[in-house]
C-alpha cells in the first residue's frame, strides 16, 4: 500500500482498532489539539504508545488489522511490524488503510506514554481515548522548534487561556 493509494483519512477508525486491540496510547499532535479547541489542518494521527512486551504484542496486532506499512522505504525493502521490530525502534511513520499513523515512543524530552497519560484528558464520543494535555502539547511543539510550530504554540496557549477563563467564569455563576 502506498500513501497515494489511501484516499481517506479516518482517525476514529484507527483509534477504534487500537481500542479493540487494547493498545495503551495517548493521542498527540494536531488531532489532540483539535479536540481541545486548537484547530489546524492535519493529515495524520500521532500517538505516544506504551512500550512493554505486552504493549508491543497488542500494537503489532492492531497494525496488522490496519494493514500498516512504513512509509518512504527504499524499493524492495520490507519491514515486519511485529513486537520484536516495534521494540527495536521508537518512532514509526506508517500508512494504514485509514490513513497516516505516526507512532512515537518518546515524543519529547521526558515525555512518554506514562507521563502523558497521567495528565491527559479523556475524550468520550464514538470512541473513548486519551489526548495529551494542552500544556504537554505546548512543551512538545516548543521543543520541536520548527517554524510551523511557533504559530501552533501560540494557538495552543490561546486555547489554554480561553479554557481557563471559561472555567473561572463557570465557577463564578
Amino acid at each position: 500500500m502506498t500513501e497515494s493509494a489511501v484516499d481517506v483519512f479516518d482517525p476514529l477508525a484507527i483509534i477504534r482498532v487500537l481500542n479493540e486491540q487494547e493498545v495503551r496510547f495517548v493521542v498527540i499532535g494536531g488531532i489532540a489539539a483539535g479536540v481541545q479547541g486548537a484547530i489546524w489542518v492535519t493529515a495524520d494521527l500521532e500517538i505516544a504508545y506504551a512500550r512493554s512486551r505486552d504493549d508491543y504484542q497488542r500494537l503489532a496486532a492492531a497494525l496488522a488489522e490496519l494493514e500498516a506499512e512504513p512509509v518512504d522505504l527504499p524499493s524492495g525493502v520490507r519491514v515486519m511490524l511485529d513486537a520484536h521490530s516495534l521494540a527495536a525502534g521508537t518512532t514509526w511513520t506508517l500508512i494504514t488503510r485509514f490513513g497516516r499513523l505516526d507512532l512515537l515512543g518518546e515524543p519529547g524530552a521526558g515525555l512518554d506514554h506514562a507521563s502523558l497519560a497521567s495528565r491527559a484528558r479523556v475524550i468520550r464520543g464514538q470512541e473513548t481515548y486519551l489526548v495529551a494535555s494542552l500544556e504537554d502539547l505546548i512543551a512538545m511543539k516548543s521543543a520541536a522548534g520548527r517554524p510551523k510550530d511557533a504559530g501552533q504554540v501560540e494557538l495552543l496557549r490561546a486555547t489554554a487561556d480561553e479554557l481557563a477563563r471559561r472555567a473561572v467564569d463557570s465557577e463564578d455563576r
